[in-house]
C-alpha cells in the first residue's frame, strides 16, 4: 500500500496523531528555550536556576509519565486526551504568568508531562495499536508533527515574542490549544469511529502461552537496558544541545535570527527522513536501522565542536535531523514487533519516562561544564559508546 492509500484508508486517525505530536511541541526543549533569555532577565534568575528548576521539573514528569503513560492501556483514548490537553492548558496559562521560580517549576512540570511525554506517548501508542500492519508509516506521519513544528513554531515564537512579549504569547498559545487544537482533534477521533481492542488477559504473565512482553519481564531483561543508552540518545544529547542553543550561538559569534534558520531546515529534513524512513522499516526490521541510526547525530557533534563557521550549525542541524527522522519510526516499530501490543502503552510509557528524565539531566548536567566544547566533546563520546553497545546486543525474543 502506498502512501496516497493509506492516508486515505486512515487520514482521520493520522491527522489525530498529527495534532497530538504538533500541540505536544510546546513542551519540547527546542521551544521552551527559546524563551530562556527573557526568564533570565524578567526574574532575574541565574543561567544554573533556570537550568536547575527545568531540570528537575523534568525529572519529575518523567517518573510521573511511568505510571500515567500505562494508564492508556486501559482509559478511552478520548477520555485520556482530554486530561492531557485540560492539563497542558492549565500548564501554559501559569508560564505565562510565572513571577517567582515556585509558579516556573510548576509549568515546566505540566508543559514537559502533558506536552513532550504525553501527547506524544498518546499519537504513537494509539496509532501502533490501531494500525498494526503499517507502523512504520502511521508513526513517520505522525510525527510529521513535530517536523512541522519545528519548521513553524520556532519561527512565530521569535516574531510573536519580539512583538509582543513572553506573557501575552503564552496566554496565545493556551488559548489555540483549548479552542482550536483540542476540539479538532476530538473531531477526529469521533470521524475515525475506533472500536474497544479485545485482550486475552489469561496467562499474560505466562511466558510459554503469551508472545507479547508484560513491562515487568522488558525489565527484567538485562539486553533491554543495555540498548536503552541508544534509544535515549537523541532526546538526551539534543535537549541539551537545545536547551543552551542560545548560548552555544553567542560563544560562536553566530547570529539568533540564524539559528531559527537551521532550526526550520532541521524541521524540514525531520520531515523528509520519517517519509522515507516509515516504509523502509515496514518491509524490514527495525533492529537493522537500530544498530546505525545514531550515527548522523554523532557525525553532527563533530561538526558543532569543530565548527567555526555558521554553516557548521547547519551541517549539525541536517545531520541531527537525519538521526530525528529514523527515531520515531524505528524505535516504536521496534517497540510493537518485539514485545507486542497488549502491553505497549506500559512499555512506552517506561521508555518515555526514562527518557524524559534523561532530558530533565541533561540541561543541568551540560550546564556543569566548563564551556561549550567541553560539552560537545562529552556528547560526542556518549553517543560513539551507544553505537559501540548496541552493536552487541539486540532483543530479538523471551529469554
Amino acid at each position: 500500500m502506498n502512501y496516497l492509500q493509506f492516508v486515505k484508508s486512515n487520514k482521520y486517525l493520522l491527522l489525530f496523531g498529527f495534532l497530538c505530536v504538533f500541540l505536544g511541541n510546546l513542551g519540547q526543549t527546542f521551544f521552551i528555550s527559546l524563551f530562556n533569555k527573557d526568564l533570565i532577565t524578567n526574574l532575574l534568575l541565574e543561567k544554573d536556576n533556570l537550568s536547575l528548576v527545568y531540570s528537575v521539573a523534568t525529572l519529575i514528569s518523567g517518573f510521573t509519565l511511568f505510571f500515567v503513560g500505562a494508564k492508556i492501556d486501559d482509559i478511552p483514548v478520548k477520555k485520556f486526551t482530554t486530561f492531557v490537553v485540560i492539563g497542558l492548558v492549565i500548564a501554559c496559562i501559569i508560564f505565562a504568568n510565572s513571577t517567582n521560580l515556585w509558579m516556573l517549576f510548576i509549568a515546566y512540570l505540566g508543559i514537559r508531562l502533558c506536552g513532550q511525554g504525553l501527547m506524544t506517548h498518546i499519537a504513537v501508542t494509539t496509532l501502533m495499536r490501531y494500525i498494526p500492519n503499517h507502523r512504520g508509516k502511521a508513526v513517520s506521519l505522525a510525527l510529521q508533527g513535530m517536523g512541522a513544528g519545528e519548521i513553524v513554531l520556532p519561527i512565530m515564537a521569535v516574531h510573536l515574542l519580539l512583538n509582543y512579549g513572553h506573557t501575552s504569547s503564552w496566554h496565545l498559545y493556551a488559548l489555540v490549544s483549548s479552542l482550536l487544537m483540542f476540539p479538532f482533534m476530538m473531531w477526529c477521533l469521533h470521524k475515525a469511529k475506533l472500536k474497544p481492542i479485545e485482550r486475552d488477559t489469561k496467562g499474560v504473565e505466562d511466558v510459554s502461552n503469551n508472545t507479547d512482553w508484560s513491562r515487568k519481564q522488558v525489565m527484567a531483561d538485562w539486553r533491554f537496558w543495555f540498548i536503552l543508552p541508544a534509544i535515549i540518545a537523541p532526546a538526551f544529547l539534543i535537549t541539551g544541545i537545545f536547551f543552551h542553543q542560545t548560548l552555544l550561538v553567542d560563544s560562536k559569534g553566530w547570529e539568533i535570527e540564524w539559528l531559527s534558520i537551521t532550526l526550520a531546515t532541521y524541521g524540514v529534513i525531520h520531515v523528509v527522513g520519517a517519509l522515507i524512513t516509515g516504509p523502509l522499516v515496514d518491509v524490514s526490521h527495525p533492529r537493522k536501522f537500530l544498530r546505525w541510526y545514531l550515527l548522523p547525530l554523532i557525525l553532527g557533534v563533530a561538526c558543532l565542536w569543530y565548527g567555526q563557521s555558521d554553516w557548521w550549525l547547519l551541517a549539525f542541524m541536517i545531520l541531527a535531523g537525519t538521526t530525528v527522522a529514523a527515531n520515531g519510526p524505528v524505535v516504536n516499530s521496534f517497540y510493537a514487533e518485539v514485545f507486542g501490543s497488549t502491553h505497549l502503552g506500559a512499555i512506552r510509557a517506561l521508555v518515555s519516562a526514562v527518557m524524559i528524565i534523561s532530558t530533565g539531566i541533561a540541561p543541568y548536567l551540560f550546564s556543569l561544564f566548563d564551556d561549550i566544547n567541553s560539552f560537545l566533546a562529552f556528547a560526542f563520546a556518549y553517543g560513539a559508546v551507544c553505537i559501540v553497545l548496541i552493536q552487541k546486543k539486540i532483543l530479538a525474543e523471551k529469554t
